[in-house]
């Protein structure tokens, strides 16, 4: 198993968000969801993309000369934009630029490549309590990669977690749970029409999972992302920690703040962003973790 593969998009060393102590979190790509809030777009695409960094351009037309298929362009100031739809994602330009410019937003690696970037920190684990927490992108969108990649590092003795929108089938979730320690599960709307608005999908399959792990006896941590215009209602919190308390009372329930430093990514990737002018609202994210408090979960 050591040597299946899966696309990676980035390894983040000394993560400290992803779960308890130091951790190496394992970005994954390919997402069912669709979120307009998404701060990791590059990991919806269950396919590499091309990355573009304009500032790195230095317009020598390299690129463009090497795609086979006619997907690149040149802009007024030099710069290199890409018709996504028309690229096969061969890589010939990537191989072609001198500056790294235009590179993949993905890594196919083993399992064994994989966890010899994890295991560099293995000191810090011990210390902290950390370990290696799978993300994305969602983890179960690759999963026999996810599997086998949760396998070794059991073996190996290291932590683990899964950062998961719960949007997948139950044989999945099945083969997971001995091999996780604490999911991490997204909950992000009630309401399953509205859910389907922001993210393209109902929520009933969601909760569905979500009580399926909770009668696991499983560790698990329900958050909530704090989002303006979709997710940051009192309602909606208070509805979401609800359901959490019914369903077992002891999962605690975080709220995640927004965070707008993803809009970088879709510039780069030629993506609309939808909370582009949106800013943290600090105030407010304070007054629903209150709320979710009142529902005794927070």
């Amino acid at each position: 198993m050591a040597t299946v593969s899966g696309l990676v998009f980035e390894l983040k060393r000394f993560a400290i968000h992803d779960g308890e102590g130091i951790r190496t979190t394992v970005f994954l790509k390919g997402c069912p969801l669709r979120c307009a809030w998404c701060h990791n777009p590059e990991g919806m695409c269950a396919q590499r993309y091309v990355w573009q960094n304009k500032g790195e351009c230095i317009g020598c037309g390299l690129c463009l000369a090497a795609c086979p298929r006619g997907a690149l362009a040149q802009e007024e100031g030099n710069a290199v934009i890409a018709d996504h739809a028309a690229c096969t994602r061969c890589g010939a330009c990537a191989g072609a630029c001198p500056t790294g410019a235009i590179r993949f937003d993905a890594k196919e690696m083993t399992v064994d490549e994989v966890l010899a970037v994890v295991e560099r920190d293995s000191l810090f684990y011990d210390v902290s309590g950390g370990g290696i927490t799978l993300s994305g992108g969602e983890p179960t969108a690759q999963p026999e990669f996810a599997q086998a990649l949760l396998e070794e590092a059991k073996r190996r003795g290291l932590a683990t977690a899964v950062e998961t929108c719960l949007f997948t089938e139950r044989g999945t979730l099945q083969e997971l749970l001995p091999l996780v320690d604490r999911f991490y599960t997204d909950i992000k709307l009630a309401d399953s029409g509205r859910h389907r608005e922001a993210t393209g999908v109902p929520n009933e399959k969601i909760i569905e999972n979500f009580k399926y792990l909770a009668g696991q006896d499983c560790d698990i941590v329900a958050r909530i992302p704090v989002i303006p215009g979709y997710t940051d209602s009192e309602g909606n919190v208070r509805g979401i920690a609800r359901l959490v308390r019914e369903t077992r009372g002891d999962i605690p329930v975080e709220l995640m703040e927004f965070n707008p430093l993803g809009a970088s990514k879709y510039r780069r990737l030629g993506m609309e962003y939808k909370l582009a002018g949106h800013k943290k609202e600090h105030g407010k994210y304070l007054a629903l973790k209150e709320a979710a408090k009142r529902e005794g979960n927070c």
